[in-house]
């Protein structure tokens, strides 16, 4: 009995900083579900031959650059023009960009109008939080 009157108060130490660590992950979830712009659901598209969804974009220039890679630092490849809803694959993690008043570490993968693929940070992507993908953009699968 004396063992167990040691482990318990361990034991709920532990049970607590674990609901400690866990608090803020469900909360940053919960944001990224509010998105009062999210993209729409999957379709598929003959051209690439993908699943896509529409997503509300935006910029502030009418011009969206489509990188290489998931960070604002790599080569662009090419610019989706921004006006209405545009079509991306799916979303990861990649390097944190800061611009136009928003922060985002979440990268859409997408076509520039130029036909080439890259990617685009989601400070472009309307509603949402800083750095939170958006609330039904499909994660991609293959990274």
């Amino acid at each position: 009995m004396t063992g167990i009157r040691r482990i318990l108060p361990m034991l709920v130490a532990a049970i607590l900083v674990s609901l400690a660590t866990i608090a803020p992950v469900q909360a940053s979830t919960t944001q990224a579900l509010a998105d009062s712009y999210p993209c729409g659901p999957q379709f598929w598209k003959p051209g690439p031959n993908v699943y896509v969804q529409y997503c509300p974009d935006w910029s502030p220039s009418d011009s969206i650059p489509v990188h290489t890679t998931r960070d604002h630092t790599s080569a662009i490849v090419g610019y989706i023009y921004a006006p209405g809803d545009d079509w991306y694959q799916c979303g990861y993690t990649g390097t944190q960009q800061t611009a136009h008043g928003a922060t985002n570490y979440w990268w859409a993968l997408t076509t520039a109008d130029n036909g080439r693929i890259g990617w685009v940070n989601q400070i472009y992507f309307r509603g949402g939080g800083d750095n939170e993908p958006d609330a039904t953009l499909r994660v991609c699968p293959f990274i």
